[in-house]
This record gives structure tokens, C-alpha cells and sequence, in this order.
């Protein structure tokens, strides 16, 4: 008998909500961490042009784009566990050949595999995951999850460069791939796609549907009724898809270069390895904060301030050349801000679909906002070869968060998703 608890922090909760954590944590690593470490390094080691690879970072995102309309299907018929699965040892397999190969097209091919697979994963299986068994708390516990983007920068950041230099990228990311493997595993056997399978209830709430199996039984026989064409003509699906896409793709464009901006004017490596690594600290905090604004206040928002931050920070990052004091507010105030972007994409998702309809949802959703985000790499690759450099991006950047407030303003908060009780009705 399940002991009656209305805390969603139970055991298998919170593991949940760890495992997550850490799904985040290895997608920031080795798309946006990667920017910052591997990718320059392997440039150099085999002597390409860093600007020549960088775009393939957005042409990934773009494959995964498309690649997650399939992933969101599979979500659709078979539940997040097999696809983050699949995913990850894709992923792992991708890494392997990353730090491995010699030849430049095999090296842009494993860039490709490597965002295809995150988007299996991460957008598409992690976020259809969580939302399933935190259909109501899905704010603060993706407060909680998305630290683990943060945590990238504390533990990848400064450490993969060391262990590079130690024993090579080859093995580097050879043991990056093996922990992709044995997560794999641990997902096989220990995770499972809708907490009913587990003996819990969504949000660890007793005060939902009265049976467990019966719970079950209906998700699986429930059949959405946003099918592919309904989704292409539900003005929601684009309105999120690019507005919070956009919010994403500012957000990445900032971090992903910060290392290289601090470089650029004049701040040696060392100084811009700390700042990243106290503001990801910093923005541990910045990840929670949204999450608990959304819990509080709701997504709507929550995405309006986040909205507001960035365009401040991006300002304050025209500044970083007049002294310290601009590069380690802008930095902190931007990393405080990423964690939050990874929260309430799917957030919004939840709060206008609902659980039911969700994974219907988030199949076209989630690869319109990976479509978009992705276009980070491509958008700071224009600027770094055009005579406008690293200001000039964040010129634009601060003036597509603005574009986007009002986009957030003008979106509805109104669920259109299905209820427990209409779903009780037709099944």
C-alpha cells in the first residue's frame, strides 16, 4: 500500500527529478559546453578553422529539428524511456568518433550525430518524462532539473581541457561515452515512463485519478486529439515554438561564446574560465528562481522577466570592455537566466496542453524551438566573421528579447489540452 504523501519529494520523485537533472547536464556539456572546449581544441589540434566548424552546430540543431518530429512520434506511441535510451547510446557512440577522428568530415558528421541524438534525449524524451509525473509541479521541478545546465559550466568547462591535456581527446571523450552507456543502463532498469508503472502517482498526489492501474491504463489507450494536421493550424503551437525558441537561441548565443569574448578583448583565459565558473554557481540560484517564479505566478510570466533580464544583460554586456566589474555582472545575470529558458520551454507546453496531450504537443513544438535555438552557432559564426564581431550580436540579441516580451505578452494562458475529467468521459 502507497503511503499517502501530498509532498511531490518522495523517493522516487526526486530521483526522477535528479535523473533529469543530470539528462540536462549532459546535453549542456556537449552542445553548448562544447563550444567552449572541445571544439576549439580539436580545431586546433588538427589545425581547421573553429568559425569553418562552428555552423555545424546549428546545421546539427536544424537535423535534429527535423529528426525530433520522429523522436516526438515515438514518445507519442512508446513513452520517453526507449527513446532517451536510443538516444543515449547514439549520443555515447557520437562523442567516441568526435574526439577520435582525423578526417574533418567525419568530425562534422559526429557534431550532427551528437545534437541529433541530444534532441532525442533531452527535448524530446527528458521534457515528455518530467511531464508526466510532475503534470502540475512541472515548474519547480524543472527548477530544480535545469540546474543541471548550469552545473555544466562548473564541472565540464574547466575540467575536460585538463583531462585533455592529460591524456588526450581521444579518451576524453571516450569516457564521456562510456558514462552515456552505463546511463543507458541505469535508465533500462530503473526509470520508468509514467509514474503509474512505478506504483506512484503524478506529483505524488493521491487527490487525482482514485486508481493507479486504472491511471495507467488510460494513458495508454488515450488517444490525443492534436493530431499533426490540428497542431499546424493551433496558433499556439508557433507562438511558443518560436518565441520561447528565440528566448533559447540568445541565451545559447551568449554562453556559448563567453570564453572566446573575454579572450577577444583583451582578458586572459584563466580570468574567463573563473567567471564562467562563478556565474554557472550564481546560476544555480537564477535556474531555481524561475522555477519557482513559474510554480508561483506561472509560466507567462515568469518568461516576461526572463525576457527583460536578458535584453539588460546583453546591454550590460556591451560594457565588458570598461572594466571587470560588466563582464562578471553581465555573465552572472546571463547564466542566472539559461537554466531558466530550459524550464519554461516545456513549461509552456504543460500549461497550455495539459499532461494528456503533452507528448502530442511537444512533437512539433519541441523540434520548431530546436529549429530555432539552434540557429545560436550559425547567428554568432555571421557575426564573429563580419566587422560588427561579438557587440553587434548582442545588439541583436537585446532587441530579439524585446521582440519576444511582447510575444509573451500577447500569449494565452488558457489550457486547450484535455482534462482528467474529459479524458475519464471518452475512455
Amino acid at each position: 500500500m502507497l503511503k499517502k504523501d501530498t509532498s511531490w519529494v518522495s523517493r522516487r520523485h526526486l530521483t526522477i527529478t535528479i535523473y533529469a537533472g543530470i539528462l540536462f547536464l549532459i546535453c549542456a556539456c556537449v552542445n553548448a559546453g562544447m563550444t567552449n572546449t572541445i571544439l576549439p581544441a580539436m580545431c586546433e589540434l588538427r589545425g581547421w578553422n573553429y568559425a569553418d566548424a562552428l555552423p555545424f552546430m546549428s546545421y546539427g540543431g536544424y537535423i535534429g529539428a527535423v529528426a525530433s518530429l520522429l523522436f516526438g512520434q515515438l514518445v507519442v506511441k512508446f513513452g520517453p524511456k526507449p527513446v532517451i535510451v536510443v538516444g543515449l547510446i547514439l549520443g555515447g557512440v557520437s562523442l567516441a568518433l568526435y574526439g577520435s577522428t582525423g578526417s574533418f568530415i567525419v568530425f562534422v558528421l559526429a557534431i550532427i550525430g551528437n545534437r541529433v541524438f541530444s534532441c532525442a534525449y533531452q527535448q524530446a524524451g527528458c521534457t515528455a518524462l518530467l511531464n508526466n509525473w510532475f503534470p502540475r509541479k512541472k515548474g519547480i521541478v524543472l527548477g530544480w532539473a535545469t540546474m543541471g545546465i548550469i552545473l555544466s559550466d562548473i564541472i565540464w568547462s574547466p575540467y575536460i581541457p585538463k583531462a585533455i591535456s592529460a591524456i588526450g581527446a581521444a579518451p576524453t571523450l571516450l569516457l564521456v561515452s562510456l558514462f552515456f552507456f552505463l546511463l543507458a543502463l541505469f535508465t533500462v532498469f530503473r526509470v520508468k515512463s509514467i509514474p503509474e508503472e512505478a506504483g506512484c502517482y503524478p506529483d505524488n498526489d493521491q487527490s487525482g485519478m482514485e486508481s493507479l492501474e486504472k491511471n495507467r491504463q488510460t494513458m495508454s489507450k488515450y488517444k490525443s486529439k492534436f493530431t499533426w494536421k490540428k497542431l499546424l493550424c493551433t496558433r499556439q503551437t508557433w507562438q511558443i515554438g518560436i518565441t520561447w525558441g528565440l528566448l533559447w537561441m540568445i541565451a545559447v548565443a551568449f554562453v556559448s561564446q563567453l570564453v572566446s569574448r573575454c579572450i577577444s578583448i583583451g582578458y586572459e583565459s584563466t580570468f574567463a574560465v573563473r567567471v564562467l565558473q562563478v556565474a554557472s554557481a550564481i546560476g544555480l540560484c537564477g535556474s531555481w528562481l524561475f522555477g519557482f517564479i513559474d510554480n508561483r505566478f506561472g509560466t507567462k510570466t515568469s518568461s516576461s522577466i526572463y525576457a527583460i533580464a536578458i535584453a539588460i544583460f546583453f546591454g550590460l554586456g556591451l560594457l565588458q570592455p570598461k572594466g571587470h566589474i560588466f563582464v562578471w555582472i553581465s555573465c552572472c545575470g546571463m547564466m542566472a537566466c539559461v537554466g531558466g529558458i530550459a524550464n519554461l520551454a516545456p513549461s509552456m507546453v504543460g500549461t497550455v496542453f495539459g499532461r494528456w496531450d503533452f507528448a502530442a504537443a511537444n512533437r512539433l513544438i519541441s523540434p520548431i524551438i530546436m529549429a530555432v535555438s539552434s540557429s545560436a552557432f550559425l547567428l554568432a559564426s555571421i557575426f564573429l566573421k563580419s566587422s560588427w564581431g561579438y557587440n553587434g550580436m548582442y545588439v541583436a540579441c537585446a532587441v530579439i528579447a524585446l521582440l519576444c516580451l511582447v510575444s509573451v505578452r500577447l500569449m494565452g494562458n488558457k489550457m486547450i489540452g484535455a482534462t482528467d475529467q474529459e479524458v475519464n468521459e471518452v475512455i
